[in-house]
């Protein structure tokens, strides 16, 4: 800032010595103007040096504004502990400061700019420069010394944050230039992300974070109340039938009272339990087994689309987001799976090879067909979260529980990453605003690999080639396809709601399956652990503010 005080001293001096010559009469005119031109010439002259050191102060605020918001942005939401601002990252913040107040500019000498960083991430500048007076040089006012100080920040306004995480089987591979597997890299960068939010986040703002790992399946039986689920499923499984030498096993799609695992308050989360079953054993001498429910679930009703670009939601409950389940009516329902029921009618394992061709219709069969659990084709992945604050145990002891199991299905894991952050479908109530602020919503859906669903499989909807619930070798479209048209209803409904969808290929690369679902701007490759963390970061900072703070 210019020294006004010097000035206007240096100026009423002069001022002073003029009303001593107006008041002598003994002087003359010629010496009284020459007197009145001392103080004019330390009035303009002032005028003049501080106007350009007025200029030369805001061209320098506006240059430590672009620094600190530069750094601030190119950090993202690194983690950092040792609190010294990254080279690269002080680097960009110099190169903005640099173009915006070039050395010399405005004839200004000794500039300097220096940044720290405090602990909640904020990036405080200050800046420093000399201006050379050229009037006030003659009343020993030679320099005047600029002082500027700057700060920027992430603000962060009430947000919800899901995380859709594949979890498939390829998860435990690692990226070429990587030292760990693919579902450790994530692991860590979601821990990371997660501290670098919360350290930016304002007072009373409230940011919560929700996970829905999938694969083969998503495990989010116990989120539900009792009353969305069904008293009673068919599975694809199989009984003894028959004595003696004609027993045999009776392989068909066969309806198993499940009413014994739910609470007889409907309003109630689902217990799960127990069921016991005599699947086991021989023919002849069938042993019970006793099954436990493990939270995954099977899809409530659906039918064979082959008009993707008009889908009949009345029709296609597993497509309907936000449909709440009808108490009596099995179509709006979810079911309980259980992969040791699971039988691939018409398949024989001989050596891990799989032979035989399926058999939609009942079948007597005295030996084994193939169970699809016991071959590892219904995979149960962790347990989803609902949206809710969380601190960093929570989070390290949640994605520590991550495991890397079963095939990609990718449609699954968007119909309940969109259910369990929709504000108006399943958990409205929770979901809602507080405190009259508006929360904005992400949902960050990150996978390894393309579609690559198994026919062996028991997934969401049953055994497909048995079930035929979606999808049958008579459809318009491949498994994979279906898979896929799913997919993109479901995720235009997520858009529908005001989410804002962000997707990762990790170690692949990315679709126009998932590009067109993200859309521009919002999808991110990433081939090893460097460049994923470079993309939360990216995320990280679009879902916050980033402003100056002073």
């Amino acid at each position: 800032m210019p020294n006004v005080a010097t000035l206007i001293a240096a100026a009423n001096r002069w001022i002073a010595d003029w009303r001593r010559l107006w008041n002598d009469t003994r002087g003359n005119t010629f010496m009284i103007a020459a007197a009145a031109m001392v103080p004019m010439l330390a009035m303009v002259g002032s005028g003049i040096d501080m106007s350009r050191g007025y200029l030369a102060r805001t061209r320098l605020q506006e240059a430590c504004d672009a620094g600190v918001l530069a750094t601030r942005k190119k950090i993202g939401s690194t983690v950092i502990t040792n609190n010294v601002i990254p080279t690269d990252a002080a680097a960009a913040g110099n190169r903005f400061f640099n173009l915006n107040f070039q050395d010399g500019a405005y004839g200004t000498t000794n500039r300097t700019f220096t940044m720290t960083l405090l602990s909640n991430y904020t990036i405080n500048g200050t800046a420093t420069a000399t201006v050379p007076t050229s009037v006030m040089k003659l009343f020993t006012i030679d320099n005047l010394p600029i002082t500027v100080n700057c700060s920027a920040q992430f603000n962060y306004s009430n947000s919800d944050i899901m995380m859709v995480l594949d979890t498939t089987g390829s998860m435990n591979d690692t990226n070429p230039g990587d030292t760990s597997s693919k579902i450790s890299v994530l692991r860590q960068v979601v821990k990371d992300f997660y501290t670098s939010v919360e350290a930016t986040k304002g007072q009373g703002t409230r940011i919560r974070y929700g996970f829905v790992p999938y694969s083969t399946n998503v495990n989010v039986g116990f989120l539900l109340k009792s009353g969305w689920m069904v008293d009673q499923n068919n599975y694809e499984t199989r009984s003894a039938v028959g004595s003696g030498f004609n027993a045999r096993w009776r392989y068909a799609s066969r309806s198993i009272p499940v009413s014994g695992l739910k609470s007889s308050n409907p309003d109630t989360l689902y217990p799960g339990g127990t069921i016991t079953e005599r699947i086991a054993g021989t023919p002849s001498s069938p042993l019970n087994t006793t099954l436990t429910y493990n939270g995954c679930i099977e899809e409530r009703a659906t039918y064979v689309i082959d008009d993707y670009n008009n889908v009949d939601l009345t029709r296609a409950h597993d497509l309907d987001i936000d449909a709440v389940p009808v108490s009596n009516n099995p179509d709006t329902q979810w079911r309980p799976l259980f992969p040791e029921l699971a039988y691939l009618r018409g398949i024989t394992n001989w050596g891990n090879y799989l032979y035989g061709s399926w058999s939609p219709g009942s079948v007597d069969y005295s030996d084994d067909y193939t169970n699809a659990s016991a071959l590892g084709f219904a995979a149960c992945p962790a347990k989803a979260r609902k949206l809710a604050e969380m601190t960093a145990t929570d989070v390290n002891t949640y994605v520590n529980s991550l495991v890397a199991a079963g095939s990609t299905y990718h449609d699954i894991g968007m119909i309940w990453g969109g259910r369990l952050i929709s504000p108006t479908g399943l958990f409205a109530a929770e979901n809602a605003e507080i405190n009259g602020r508006p929360t904005t919503r992400h949902l960050i859906f990150l996978t390894d690999g393309e579609t690559s669903p198994l026919e062996y499989s028991y997934d969401s909807y049953g055994v497909e080639p048995l079930s035929q619930k979606r999808w049958n070798y008579s459809s318009k479209y491949t498994l994979t396809q279906t898979v896929e048209n799913r997919f993109t209803v479901a995720c235009n409904q997520v858009k529908n709601k005001n989410v804002t969808v962000w997707t990762i290929g990790f170690g692949t690369a990315v679709t126009d399956l998932m590009k067109n679902c993200a859309g521009p701007g919002h999808w991110f490759q990433a081939s090893n652990s460097k460049q994923l963390a470079d993309a939360f970061a990216a995320i990280a900072a679009s879902i916050g503010d980033l402003r100056i703070i002073k």
